[in-house]
């Protein structure tokens, strides 16, 4: 019986898989119980389970004293087979992983100074897996001499202190490529304390480090000044431009003290308060809580805004020309042709005026076509001087009666004539005149007129300004406004700011007669 046993349990340790371990073992299975049939199934019927669900065996002859201890040796062989390919399995996927990540592990015994290095380190360091013992003495031989005294200095301490370590050293390969690896590890100690294991990961970073040379040096010689800012809004780094442009120091300083915020053109400061325009952007270079990065890329904005004005200057003086031929075309040569006329027919002289007089207010309306969907506004009327004609002459005053009117115009001849024009056909007291709109609202306050005759655009503050202060000054006083611009460009405007009444200026004014009508309706 021992012999039997002993020759089943020798067949069952030569075999390393199931299969073989089973092939081999039931022959033996049978002679052991007097030739009884014994025959594996993978059904799960009664009879003897084997280990890791490998099946059952079926016993089909009696029982003897030597099928326990057999049955006993074909379990363990089998749990061993089982437990071999689980380790082999976890070992295969083990390295997959390091070779996927580029990873080793090394575990260096330190007594024997003998140090187990998985196969993907070895090639880490360009060599064969497997190759050497990597000794302690033969790992620093290929640390690069520069790193050495400090890669020992960071072990020394783990030594002392147990305490988990990591560093980035470089290896000089044997064909003399150095690689930049990533390492951790801990020392243990055994129950007096003294060191007995260190042991740990290295992950190769060349690729990493090298990518990242490259980013600095183009951030370096990247004509924009780049800071990273955490997520604070604190200066982590800067390239050498930023320090440049902004002075120094910046590291630790908040990007808003500086009064840095994206935008075109944006006014910002450097740190000694000097005031700069700078094109400003930003990008996130990561977006983990506390942890996140982001990006500010700035650039001197001078030269484009010097670009754009210089621009601008060109298109306004391609503006300016094609008014230029617009006046000469419709306004200057309809004048003149009223000139000419003016001694021969009054009547086709007349025509000609109003025919120019509305040639010039369809060119201002073009003129004045709302920019970027924003129309006109109080305030856009404010001249930069008064109107004036080449000939100014004094008219005549005469002393009437009430109601009392307010002349308010730039233009010191209009005022006159109107002035004129009122007096000679009506029965009104012309009480004053203004030149400005902050004028007309102090000559309306000091001197209360019932009717102010009120232009539009003039210096200081233009009509659109100037009424409500009007208003509010004289509730009772009646405004009626007269303008050079297109009733149907101007008069909504004018009336909502509290006009009663939008003239045009020209032949067909009447201003007797619209007097009379915003009086008779006060």
């Amino acid at each position: 019986m021992v012999d039997a046993l002993s020759e089943l349990a020798v067949s069952c340790a030569q075999k390393s898989t199931v299969s073989e371990i089973l092939a081999a073992a039931l022959p033996l299975l049978q002679e052991l119980t007097g030739g009884g049939a014994i025959r594996w199934t993978s059904d799960p019927d009664s009879g003897h389970a084997l280990p890791g669900n490998t099946g059952t065996l079926v016993l089909t002859a009696e029982e003897t004293e030597q099928l326990t201890p057999a049955l006993a040796i074909l379990d363990n062989a089998i749990a061993r087979a089982h437990a071999q390919t689980a380790l082999a399995d976890l070992e295969e996927r083990m390295n997959n992983a390091q070779s996927l990540a580029n990873m080793g592990d090394y575990d260096w015994h330190i007594a024997s100074n003998t140090n187990r290095w998985s196969d993907q380190l070895y090639r880490i360091y360009g060599q064969a897996p497997q190759s050497f013992n990597a000794s302690y003495d033969r790992f620093l031989s290929f640390i690069h001499p520069d790193d050495r005294e400090r890669i020992q200095a960071i072990h020394q301490q783990a030594y002392a202190t147990g305490e988990p370590y990591e560093m980035i050293e470089r290896i000089v390969r044997e064909d003399g490529k150095v690689r930049y690896l990533a390492s951790n590890g801990q020392v243990l100690h055994d129950a007096t304390g003294t060191p007995e294991r260190m042991r740990g990961t290295c992950i190769d970073i060349t690729d990493r480090v090298r990518a990242e040379e490259t980013f600095r040096s183009l951030v370096e010689t990247s004509p924009d000044a780049i800071l990273v800012l955490d997520h604070a809004g604190s200066i982590l780094e800067v390239n050498g431009h930023a320090s440049t442009l902004l002075g120094e120091p910046l590291i630790g300083r908040a990007a808003a003290d500086l009064r840095l915020v994206a935008g075109e053109g944006v006014a910002t400061f450097t740190v000694t308060g000097e005031p700069l325009r700078l094109d400003i952007t930003t990008a996130n270079l990561s977006d983990i809580g506390e942890g996140c990065r982001r990006a500010m890329f700035l650039r001197d904005a001078t030269a484009r805004i010097e670009r754009e004005q210089l621009a601008a200057q060109l298109r306004e003086i391609q503006v300016r020309r094609r008014q230029a031929l617009e006046v000469n075309d419709n306004i200057v040569q309809g004048l003149v042709a009223a000139v000419l006329a003016m001694n021969h027919n009054p009547g086709m002289a007349k025509s000609y005026m109003e025919t120019t007089l509305a040639a010039a207010r369809r060119l201002m309306d073009d003129w004045l076509e709302p920019l970027s969907g924003e129309d006109l506004r109080p305030g856009d009327l404010i001249r930069r001087s008064p109107s004036t004609l080449v000939i100014e002459q004094a008219a005549p005053t005469i002393t009437s009666l009430r109601p009392r009117i307010l002349i308010v115009d730039d233009n010191g001849v209009v005022r006159n004539l109107m002035r004129l024009e009122i007096e000679s056909l009506h029965n009104y007291e012309i009480v004053g005149e203004a030149a400005d709109g902050e004028e007309a609202v102090a000559r309306t306050i000091a001197l209360k007129p019932d009717v102010v005759l009120l232009d539009l655009a003039m210096p200081t503050m233009d009509g659109l300004q100037a009424l409500p202060l009007i208003r509010a000054a004289s509730p009772a006083v009646r405004v009626i406004v007269l303008s050079g611009f297109d009733s149907r460009s101007m008069a909504e405007k004018a009336l909502e700011a509290g006009a009663d009444r939008y003239l045009e200026k020209g032949f067909e004014m009447d201003l007797g007669i619209v007097i009379d009508e915003v009086l008779g309706a006060a």
